[in-house]
């Protein structure tokens, strides 16, 4: 009964597991509140890593990670299963294991960026004092935008840029739209790279930013954009491009890039994405538009399935597998039928389950203390006479339909015996006379109230029943027990057998009765020897025919009798009488030896105990008599 584990890197994937989950989904196995909470946390952290990596060279990264892993997966999964390949499956898995150390490092850019923008929470986020920055930024941009000079501005918000501000020219100065004119004008020895702002100040100028590398962003970018977008995706700056070229004014944060801003927009956008508000102006000019919706449609085609594989494959690492885990079944029924178990007889299967670990485990330590108990009522389908087998597939459903498996989210893979096996009988009910049975003795029976009882009984048994034993007996034997004869007894409560003759009857009602009666005698058995037999046949039969016997010791024989204790005491071979009635017309001389019934004459309140007795004679003629 040892579980067996399951991990990501060993989850089957074919028709029978798929097969087996929505079985499991269709028979209540899960909580769906629970399942929909998992599916919604799936799906969010699913697509806040597709909003960490969209526009990213990791992008390109994962579907080929995918794709390999697919391409993999399916062949191994192939070769292994039909020719066998268990080292090729070995070595799979520690394929995997390697890839996502691979991935570990070739993702590292990606996950950077995601720990910044965990720590990126918009309603803690500190607003950037804006006294004077904002004004400052929006004269120098409009002033550099006009006449074409290239700017690249960053503006610290809580990851520090030290970095980047210690490899350039520090400043440190209060800003001032002059100061940024200053900086960025063409003949200016700091103009060619970035700024960096913290505050109120201008900490440094001349600073070299990280640039985003080209399949990460629109080819046709030049530098200062590149470098502009590359340090949002290392740290959670807000960054002010003007383009030497066109003049176009951008804004970069969060690895995005927002371009061709008017003033105004330009100073919403900083009011927004500085206090922490963000929703961008070309964000919200593209609202409801086609191409919005189509983006959104792919964002869900992508999540969604995504979702769902991980739930699928968690669901799996879940689960575990216990065999041999042993369970009782009692069936229950409705009280016009009875149920009878042919096989296994004994009530007891072996399963083999799987379930979330918590609940085999649970099952484990219940089956450790015997079988578990199992309670199946037998629905109406099933409910006619007559034999009815359960195959494999039919017992499996069943078992794990059953609440005790079901509520923890267990189901049935194999089960031992592999059939249930059962005789559904009618129930009749009769009304029967009670009889006392007294043992050894006889009784003069006086009254026994009630004197008819009501018996259940199945309804072949009943057609196995002759008139004479349509009745059950009120155990006295052991009330009677040093009884004196010929006084009035009385007992209460006197248990009735469960018994018509030979058959074990289902119920009785009531189970007591009341007696009253007399002890006559005390009844023995004795074995009598000697026992003489003799022919009796008319003077006629003697005069003309001779008896044959074919062996002698068969009219010589040895009674059981039962009677009174006294008159068989003293019972003797003499007075038992052993005869062969023979009269004329049973008169077969010659021939074979025939068998005839041997007639016992025993004394009053004695009986013969066993079968009746024959003999073997033949009748031969006497010379010179007349047939």
């Amino acid at each position: 009964m040892e579980p067996t584990e399951i991990s990501f890197y060993t989850v089957t994937v074919d028709f029978d597991t798929l097969t087996s989950l929505f079985r499991r989904l269709g028979t209540g196995q899960y909580n769906w509140w629970e399942v929909c909470a998992e599916l919604v946390l799936i799906g969010l952290s699913v697509n806040w890593c597709a909003s960490v990596l969209h526009g990213t060279r990791g992008t390109r990264l994962l579907r080929g990670l995918l794709v390999v892993l697919v391409a993999a997966t399916l062949i191994v999964h192939v070769l292994a299963e039909q020719l066998g390949w268990t080292r090729l499956e070995l070595l799979y898995r520690y394929f995997v294991i390697g890839l996502a150390f691979i991935a570990l490092i070739a993702f590292q850019p990606e996950l950077r960026r995601a720990l910044i923008r965990a720590g990126d929470v918009r309603f803690l986020r500190r607003g950037t004092p804006r006294g004077k920055l904002i004004p400052a930024l929006i004269e120098a941009a409009g002033y550099l935008s006009r006449n074409r000079y290239g700017a690249l501005i960053a503006i610290q918000r809580d990851v520090g840029l030290a970095n980047w501000s210690e490899a350039g020219t520090e400043l440190n100065a209060e800003i001032t739209a002059n100061l940024l004119k200053t900086i960025f004008f063409p003949n200016s020895a700091l103009h060619d790279l970035g700024a960096i702002i913290r505050g109120n100040r201008v900490l440094a100028a001349g600073c070299q930013f990280p640039v985003a590398e080209s399949g990460e962003t629109d080819p046709n970018l030049g530098s200062r954009h590149r470098a502009a977008v590359g340090l949002t995706m290392e740290s959670d700056a807000l960054v002010l491009v003007v383009s030497e070229e066109t003049g176009t004014i951008s804004l970069a944060d969060k690895g995005k890039l927002t371009r061709y801003l008017a003033l105004d927009d330009l100073e919403e956008e900083l009011e927004s994405r500085l206090s922490g508000r963000y929703l961008s102006t070309a964000r919200r000019r593209r609202a409801g538009t086609l191409s919005d919706t189509w983006r959104f449609l792919r964002r869900v085609l992508t999540v969604v399935p995504l979702t769902f594989v991980i739930w699928f494959l968690a669901d799996q690492a879940n689960q575990i597998t216990a065999a041999g885990i042993p369970v009782r079944l009692s069936i229950g029924h409705d009280n016009a039928w009875h149920v009878d178990v042919d096989t296994p007889q004994s009530g007891v299967f072996e399963l083999d389950l799987r379930g979330p670990t918590r609940g085999v485990e649970a099952l484990r330590a219940v089956a450790s203390d015997g079988p578990i108990k199992l309670n199946w009522t037998l629905p109406p389908l099933y409910g006619r006479p007559g034999p009815l087998d359960l195959d494999e597939e039919k017992l499996q459903a069943i078992l794990s339909e059953l609440p005790v498996l079901q509520g923890r989210g267990v189901y049935v893979e194999n089960v031992e015996p592999a059939n249930l096996s059962l005789v559904v009988d009618a129930v009749e009910t009769r009304r029967v006379p009670v009889r006392p049975n007294a043992g050894a003795l006889r009784v003069a029976l006086e009254s026994i109230e009630p004197a008819e009882v009501e018996v259940r009984l199945r309804r072949r048994d009943l057609e196995r029943l002759g008139d004479d034993q349509l009745y059950v007996e009120a155990a006295l034997d052991d009330l009677l027990s040093g009884a004196a004869r010929n006084r009035p007894l009385s007992f209460e409560g006197v248990p009735i057998e469960r018994r018509l003759g030979d058959i074990t009857v289902l119920s009785v009602e009531p189970r007591v009765v009341d007696v009253r009666l007399r002890v006559v005698a005390e009844r023995d058995r004795a074995r009598i020897s000697g026992v003489r037999v003799r022919v009796a046949a008319s003077p006629q039969v003697w005069e003309r025919y001779d008896i044959d016997v074919a062996d002698a010791n068969e009219w010589l024989l040895e009674l059981e009798v039962e009677g009174d204790k006294d008159v068989i005491r003293n019972l003797t071979a003499l007075e038992i009488q052993a005869v062969v009635p023979l009269t004329v017309d049973q008169v077969v001389p010659g021939g074979d030896y025939r068998s005839m019934e041997v007639v016992i004459d025993l004394p009053d309140g004695v009986t013969l105990v066993g079968p009746s007795r024959q003999v073997q004679f033949r009748l031969i003629a006497r010379e010179g008599s007349t047939p």
